[in-house]
């Protein structure tokens, strides 16, 4: 709707993307959300004040979505379409001089990672490194917004949204030159199920109680008639519960935080997010 921004979110529709464009918003940054669902461009435009039409699943539309973008905020979906997705943009951005892609990943802190999901991420990171465009990769841990939702296992590193969301539009604003070629880790809290329970009886005053879940269990819970994954994105699921289970991948369950170094002030700890939160976390323990 409006060309002159050299920024363009993607996900806006999503928890993670509209955070980030609110806080560009806030810091009168030059951008556009994208969207592909045309019917909804001119709401988007009045609430972030420009939007551009991409549909991931069509490349034929991102010559003139990226026209006049210097930076790009990536996130991908939840299926195996991602790959494609992610290196068909990376090409498009490289073709239309697109010089800062900031790609949200996976709490992966070597190339040894197991699980499906986790594997993808690396790849498309791997495909950013070696196309030429200045990118920076955020890898965040267990969100703490996904206690609203399911109760995870064994002990997990937490991290705010609301940090991620900040750290990533910080970075879109200040570039490639302060932020090009970095990896930054988002786990500022590792806990234990009954340490979260605690926690959010602590902030809130009603009694929370653990019950970790196997692999198993997620595994049918995902593949339920109905569910919100794909096949092969809830393998992926079922692999990283069962890998942190059995300790391939028990370097989730550290503490690797950047947010400081991004934002100069520290991370949201469990304690302080529940607090937040408060009132979302009794309507679902029903008050």
């Amino acid at each position: 709707m409006n060309s002159s921004s050299n920024l363009l979110v993607l996900g806006v529709t999503g928890q993670v993307g509209r955070l980030v464009a609110k806080h560009l918003k806030r810091s009168k940054a030059n951008f556009s959300v994208g969207s592909r669902r045309k019917a909804n461009l001119e709401e988007l435009a009045d609430q972030f004040g420009a939007s551009r039409f991409i549909d991931l699943d069509d490349p034929r539309t991102f010559d003139e979505a990226l026209k006049d973008i210097t930076g790009i905020f990536l996130l991908t979906g939840y299926t195996v379409d991602m790959l494609v997705q992610s290196k068909s943009l990376i090409d498009a951005a490289k073709r239309n001089g697109v010089n800062h892609i900031v790609h949200v990943g996976a709490f992966t802190v070597d190339h040894n990672g197991y699980s499906t999901v986790f594997t993808w991420h690396q790849m498309i990171e791997t495909y950013l490194r070696d196309s030429g465009i200045a990118w920076t990769n955020l890898h965040p841990n267990m969100f703490m917004q996904n206690l609203l939702t399911y109760t995870s296992i064994k002990a997990l590193g937490y991290t705010a949204l609301e940090d991620l969301a900040e750290s990533a539009a910080v970075i879109l604003k200040e570039g490639p030159k302060k932020h090009g070629g970095k990896d930054y880790f988002f786990s500022a809290d590792a806990l234990t199920p009954q340490q979260v329970a605690e926690t959010l009886t602590a902030a809130t005053g009603r009694k929370f109680t653990a019950a970790a879940r196997d692999a198993e269990s997620f595994l049918s819970d995902v593949t339920q008639p109905g569910s919100m994954f794909e096949r092969a994105y809830a393998k992926g699921g079922y692999e990283f519960f069962q890998y942190v289970e059995d300790g391939r991948m028990a370097y989730v369950g550290s503490v690797k935080d950047d947010t400081e170094k991004i934002l100069g002030r520290e991370p949201l700890l469990l304690r302080d997010w529940a607090k937040l939160h408060a009132d979302e976390l009794l309507e679902i323990a029903g008050r």
